[in-house]
C-alpha cells in the first residue's frame, strides 16, 4: 500500500471520528439552552393517549407514573387490542385506585389487518377522545414519566412554529448484560440530532401534537394503512412547515433489561422502519456506520500486516485504529449529558462508563448488520404480530401468527 494513501486514510478516519464528538459538544450546548427555555405555564386540555399490550417490566409503576402527572386539566386513555388482554386487569385497578383524582378510561380498539396494531389503538383512542383535548401526547407503557413530564412536553406547543414535541428514551440497564448495554448504546446514537429541529425526529414513546395539528395534518387518513406512528407524524408535521422541538427534560427511563437476540430484533427493527419511513436517517447510520466500521477493520488489518511484515505504510494505517479511543471519548461525553438530564441515574451510569466505552466500538457494527438485514426483507415481528411493510403507506400483517378473528372495536368509560 502506498504511504500517501496510508496517510490520507488516517487522516479520513480521525476526521470521521471526529465528527461525533462535535455532535455531541453541539447537543450538549443546544439540550441546555432548550432546557432553560421558560413557558408560560400550559392550561390547554391535554389527553395522554397510551396504547398498552401485555404487562411491561415495572408496568404499574409506570402507569401510576402518568396518574400522579401535576398537570390539571388532564384525562388518560389506555387502549388495547382485546379486552382479555393481561394488561386490562391491572389498568382497571389503577383507574379504581385513582379514581377521583385522574380522569381515566380503558377502551377496546379492537384488530385490523390493515395497520400496526399500535396504530389501531392509537387511533381508536383519538376517535374517542374526540374535540375533548386541545393537545394530545401519545407515550408508552414501558416509560416512567416524572410528575412534570407532560406539562413540560406540551409546553413548548404554544409557539406558533412547533407543530409537535418530543422527548426520547433511555434504556437504563437493569444488568450488565452485552445485549442491555449494547441495546442502551445503539439508542442513544440518535439523541445528539434531537436537538436540531431541522434533523430530529418524533420519538413515539413521549410526543405531544396540538389536536388542531393533527387534524390539519391528516393524521388520522395518514396513520390508516402504516406501521411507523412516530416517523409518519415527523413527515406530516414537517409537510406543514412546521417543527419538531426536542424536550430534554422528557427523555424518560425505560427500566428493563435485553439478551443479546432480543437486542439485534429491536435494532434490526428500527432499522427497517427508518428505511421505509424516514430515509435520510437510514441513510445516515448506512453510510456513517458503515465508513466507521471499514476504518476500524483497514486499522486491525493494517497493524496485523505490521506485526507480520513490517512495513512504514502498514504501521501508518494502524493509525486508523485512533477511531476507537475517539468512539470511548465520545461515549463518556454523551454518557455526561445523559448523567445530566436525568440525576436519579447518575451514579449507576458512572458505575456502567467502561461498559458503555466497550459498546460504543460494538455499536457501528451492529448498525452495519441493521443496514444489511434492511437491505434483504421488509418484514418485521413486533409484539408477536409479523408485519410486512410494502410502503410508507401499505402495512401488511401477515397471517401465519396473527388472530384470523377480528374482535369488534368497543369503548369502555371508567
Amino acid at each position: 500500500m502506498n504511504i500517501t494513501v496510508a496517510v490520507i486514510l488516517v487522516a479520513l478516519s480521525v476526521v470521521f471520528g471526529l465528527i461525533p464528538l462535535l455532535l455531541t459538544a453541539r447537543f450538549r450546548k443546544q439540550a441546555g439552552v432548550l432546557g432553560n427555555v421558560l413557558y408560560p405555564r400550559p392550561r390547554g386540555r391535554v389527553a395522554v393517549i397510551l396504547p398498552c399490550k401485555g404487562i411491561d417490566p415495572g408496568f404499574r409503576d409506570n402507569l401510576q407514573g402518568f396518574f400522579d402527572q401535576d398537570y390539571p386539566f388532564l384525562e388518560l386513555v389506555f387502549s388495547v387490542a382485546t379486552a382479555d388482554d393481561p394488561a386490562c386487569a391491572e389498568i382497571d385497578a389503577l383507574i379504581e385506585e385513582n379514581a377521583g383524582r385522574v380522569k381515566a378510561c380503558r377502551i377496546v380498539a379492537g384488530i385490523e389487518n390493515v395497520r400496526a396494531q399500535k396504530i389501531t389503538n392509537l387511533l381508536r383512542a383519538v376517535e374517542f377522545v374526540g374535540t375533548s383535548a386541545d393537545m394530545l401526547v401519545f407515550a408508552d407503557s414501558d416509560l416512567r414519566p416524572d410528575a412534570g413530564f407532560v406539562r413540560r412536553l406540551v409546553a413548548p406547543l404554544i409557539l406558533p412554529q412547533v407543530g409537535a414535541t418530543t422527548g426520547y428514551r433511555w434504556y437504563a440497564p437493569q444488568n450488565t448484560g452485552l445485549g442491555s448495554i449494547l441495546r442502551s448504546t445503539w439508542n442513544a446514537g440518535a439523541l445528539p440530532f434531537m436537538s436540531d429541529s431541522k434533523r430530529n425526529f418524533c420519538f413515539g414513546g413521549a410526543m405531544a401534537i396540538r389536536k388542531s395539528v393533527y387534524d390539519t395534518a391528516g393524521m388520522t387518513q395518514a396513520w390508516d394503512r402504516t406501521l411507523s406512528d412516530d416517523l409518519m407524524l415527523t413527515v406530516k408535521v414537517r409537510g406543514l412547515g412546521l417543527e419538531t422541538q426536542f424536550v430534554p427534560s422528557c427523555v424518560a427511563v425505560s427500566h428493563e433489561g435485553s439478551t443479546l437476540g432480543q437486542t439485534i430484533e429491536f435494532t434490526n427493527r428500527q432499522s427497517l422502519i427508518s428505511k421505509v419511513y424516514f430515509q435520510p436517517l437510514w441513510w445516515g447510520a448506512a453510510i456513517g456506520h458503515s465508513l466507521g466500521c471499514l476504518f476500524v477493520v483497514f486499522g486491525l488489518a493494517s497493524l496485523f500486516s505490521w506485526l507480520i511484515g513490517g512495513g512504514t505504510s502498514a504501521l501508518i494505517g494502524s493509525a486508523c485504529l485512533a477511531m476507537v479511543p475517539l468512539q470511548w471519548v465520545n461515549a463518556l461525553w454523551l454518557l455526561g449529558a445523559v448523567r445530566e438530564m436525568l440525576p436519579q441515574l447518575s451514579d449507576s451510569l458512572a458505575k456502567l462508563k467502561w461498559h458503555y466505552m466497550f459498546a460504543a466500538s460494538l455499536a457501528p457494527f451492529l448498525s452495519l448488520i441493521n443496514t444489511i438485514n434492511s437491505l434483504f426483507t421488509n418484514k418485521i415481528t413486533w409484539r408477536g404480530i409479523r408485519y410486512e411493510m410494502r410502503s410508507p403507506w401499505e402495512t401488511v400483517i401477515l397471517p401465519s401468527v396473527r388472530q384470523k378473528e377480528k374482535e369488534a372495536p368497543v369503548l369502555i368509560k371508567k
